[in-house]
């Protein structure tokens, strides 16, 4: 397994090409955890149809809703990773936190303010260590997606910032996976912890089908998408959906779905930054998103979410109030009319 020199600089055309095959993927599924959580959980989302398009008496979803429109307006300059060994639940808890936060902001117009993309390495070690109340985990390494949405709900989250006062500085992601390699044994420094609390969410739910998936999304919701096969594609089809597949057990993320004559969810693979190539769909999809996303089809999507290891998040909290300034958001964008 190599690990990258280089953080990606968010130009496809310069990044070194790594084959995605040889990079850690570091799911562990936890089944007696998953269950003691699910049983503990105080609140969960609201509930939607599992199986079926959604009833007359459900509200109806538009035809297709996308939420990275609201990260980039918050955050221009973003770019997808290159995880540096098995933190990939933490990849995509993350991803799905700065989503969350942005679509705070943006869509339901929360008068927060946005700080920075959420700290990879301290998310991994609470969802190793903190979530279980003991140090240090032996466990090799990885982690599951009930300790990740169990760790939001606990222990809250950091962000890339310069902890000054603590002398802790992670406004970058460590490319030779040490931090997260120490942070994922000895759980995130105690000095930190406190500064953690207050960014918690306040309820999860377990995702388990296409149409709940689809719910979810058209009110705001992303997924962090998990499952011991996980299909990652190498390429896009004209329609911009994945081909060349392969499987593996790997956390990623659902960030938004297509319905229409070939409905879909966009699955973004942030932390395996430029494998994908090929049409986009829309064609204005910003690269760097384009560099590490495809769409599942329904089917496919649906087979994932019934193994039960997605989940959404959802009220994230405790972030300082400012003048609320609305992004000039392209509604064309956010919700175009599926083909």
């Amino acid at each position: 397994m190599p690990d990258p020199l280089d953080l990606p600089t968010g130009d496809p055309t310069q990044d070194p090409l790594l084959d995605p095959a040889t990079l850690p993927t570091g799911l562990i599924l936890d089944q007696e955890h998953r269950e003691d959580f699910l049983v503990s959980l105080p609140t969960t989302l609201p509930q939607f149809p599992t199986a079926t398009p959604p009833h007359a008496t459900t509200r109806q979803p538009p035809s297709a809703t996308l939420l990275y429109p609201f990260l980039f307006a918050v955050c221009p300059d973003w770019t997808y990773g290159l995880q540096a060994r098995g933190d990939c639940m933490a990849w995509s808890s993350c991803h799905t936190l700065d989503l969350l936060m942005a679509l705070n902001i943006a869509m339901h117009h929360a008068p927060e303010q946005w700080r920075a993309l959420t700290s990879i390495e301290a998310q991994y070690g609470f969802m190793r260590v903190e979530v279980y109340d003991t140090k240090p985990n032996w466990g090799g390494d990885g982690a599951s997606p009930s300790a990740a949405a169990k760790a939001i709900l606990k222990c809250g989250s950091l962000h890339r910032l310069n902890y000054a006062e603590q002398h802790i500085d992670l406004r970058t992601y460590d490319r030779t996976g040490g931090r997260s390699g120490q942070y994922g044994r000895w759980g995130v420094p105690n000095r930190l912890e406190p500064l953690a609390k207050p960014h918690t969410c306040e309820t999860v739910t377990l995702v388990t089908s296409f149409w709940q998936a689809v719910q979810l999304l058209a009110s705001g919701y992303p997924i962090a998408n998990a499952a011991p096969n996980n299909p990652i594609p190498r390429s896009r089809d004209t329609q911009g959906f994945g081909t060349n597949h392969w499987h593996a057990s790997h956390a990623m993320n659902y960030i938004g779905y297509r319905l229409g004559t070939r409905p879909g969810l966009l699955q973004a693979n942030t932390g395996h930054g430029r494998h994908v190539v090929g049409p986009t769909w829309p064609d204005d999809m910003p690269a760097t998103l384009a560099a590490c996303s495809a769409w599942i089809d329904a089917d496919e999507a649906d087979r994932v979410l019934r193994q039960h290891w997605s989940f959404a998040y959802s009220n994230y909290l405790g972030f300082p109030e400012r003048p609320l300034q609305l992004a000039n958001l392209p509604t064309a964008t956010l919700s175009p009319t599926a083909p």
